[in-house]
């Protein structure tokens, strides 16, 4: 397979957590349910590039930072939000990729940090956000619904809560933006998310 060549699948467990809008918070005491609302629509360190495949579809790749803020009723998700994501589309149908990492950071300290796998359709990224919270320490696993715009950010969005029709996309094509490789890029900035 070239490096061109870059295939999702999104699993039916996704889309139907997605679409049921589950969250799960696991901690030393249990697990309870977990849900925010945010909005990260200032965008900085945006690098677009768009190329053509053979058979004419055109894809944008687009990797940037996303700022803004994310209310919750539990403190370790409620604060500012930062978002590093790389995301693919392709312009005929609109339909594509994003991955990223997230840290939300609270006036007090309490922090959830993670990683973002979302299918776009259209405008609308629906995905799986995963990581951890602290103070108390805790994994989250959180569905993603949000309209998202590679120049324009997330509007809206919602983890762990609401209801979205699932996606699921193949993406057999694209181009890169940089050198580096998603996995590496992304690994490099968990660590920075963590922090």
């Amino acid at each position: 397979m070239s490096r061109k060549r870059l295939a999702l699948l999104a699993l039916p467990v996704v889309a139907a957590l997605a679409a049921a809008g589950v969250a799960i918070a696991a901690s030393s005491s249990g697990a309870q349910s977990a849900s925010a609302t945010f909005s990260a629509t200032t965008v900085s360190n945006a690098k677009v590039v768009s190329c053509s495949v053979n058979g004419g579809d055109t894809y944008a790749a687009t990797v940037a930072t996303y700022k803004g803020t994310a209310s919750s009723s539990d403190g370790r998700l409620q604060g500012d939000v930062t978002i590093r994501a790389r995301s693919l589309v392709d312009t005929s149908t609109g339909l594509g990729r994003l991955v990223g990492v997230f840290r939300i950071k609270s006036a007090d300290g309490n922090t959830a940090a993670g990683k973002i796998d979302a299918a776009l359709d259209n405008g609308q990224a629906s995905g799986l956000v995963a990581g951890r919270v602290r103070n108390p320490g805790g994994r989250i696993v959180l569905t993603l619904s949000a309209p998202f715009d590679a120049a324009g950010g997330f509007s809206s969005g919602s983890l762990g809560q609401g209801s979205v029709a699932g996606a699921g996309v193949v993406l057999s094509a694209g181009c890169k933006v940089g050198k580096a490789h998603p996995l590496r890029w992304l690994h490099r900035h968990l660590k920075h998310a963590k922090g």
